[in-house]
């Protein structure tokens, strides 16, 4: 059975024109995140405690068929309409890896439409929690109506992205990732005044940035907050630090092949 197909991502519309992070990325950062997730997904585990590694998705539920690269036997069967065995799983390919991540993270977050950088922090953080979860976190830290945080990546979250004020994004920086900030903007440790915060983002065209320390202020708090943390933290917290990373990373390489 051949592995799912990719679908294209829409283009966005706002204000009747293509939106600048649509049109300055396209797919420029799919193939390095699909490389940054893949090297951080582990290999086929089946551990019987693990509802995903069942193809019912609940314990006990359906064949115990384990789970590789990240990808669950309940979201594969999910996928391919029938229950796959422990031998599919352990045949999966990375090939299968790229157009599962692709199409059912990539495309549902509507990576291709965001800023260089914030992609990849949605789609890492997708992938290992959850698409609905790291949307819902964007749309908070946007301040948008908890009525308006469904959990999807459509227009107005679109029109939210690049409307949002400077100090309601700030205002979601936990004191970690606010001090890691101002540090990244060369600004003195210790109390800064909203206004300077603000003006520095301003002159040194940091949105972006500020964006991604943002979403790695509320991607920790999630962390910390599954029951799992004892257990599993140190690594999701290692994951969050190389995700922030490499997020600059390709910030910077946009910002420089803009120049």
């Amino acid at each position: 059975m051949t592995s799912t197909t990719i679908t294209e991502s829409k283009t966005h519309s706002l204000n009747g024109k293509m939106s600048l992070a649509y049109s300055k990325g396209m797919r420029r950062n799919l193939k390095a995140s699909l490389k940054f997730t893949l090297a951080r997904e582990g290999g086929y585990q089946c551990g019987r405690a693990d509802r995903g590694n069942w193809t019912g998705g609940k314990l006990g539920v359906g064949q115990l068929s384990g789970t590789k690269y990240g990808i669950s036997a309940m979201l594969l069967s999910e996928i391919r309409g029938e229950a796959v065995s422990a031998a599919t799983m352990k045949a999966l390919t990375p090939d299968v890896f790229f157009d599962v991540a692709t199409s059912r993270f990539w495309n549902v977050l509507d990576c291709d439409a965001l800023p260089d950088g914030v992609d990849l922090m949605l789609f890492d953080f997708g992938f290992n929690s959850g698409t609905e979860r790291a949307v819902k976190q964007l749309q908070q830290l946007l301040g948008m109506s908890m009525a308006a945080q469904d959990g999807e990546m459509g227009p107005a979250t679109l029109t939210a992205l690049h409307e949002a004020s400077t100090a309601t994004i700030v205002s979601f920086l936990s004191k970690k990732y606010l001090e890691q900030f101002q540090s990244w903007l060369d600004l003195p440790s210790g109390q800064v005044s909203m206004t300077s915060l603000i003006d520095a983002v301003g002159e040194q065209s940091a949105r972006d940035n500020l964006i991604i320390y943002a979403l790695a202020s509320q991607q920790e708090a999630a962390y910390r907050s599954f029951r799992t943390f004892r257990t599993f933290g140190q690594g999701w917290l290692t994951r969050l630090t190389e995700r922030v990373a490499e997020a600059h990373r390709l910030a910077q390489a946009a910002d420089g092949a803009l120049a």
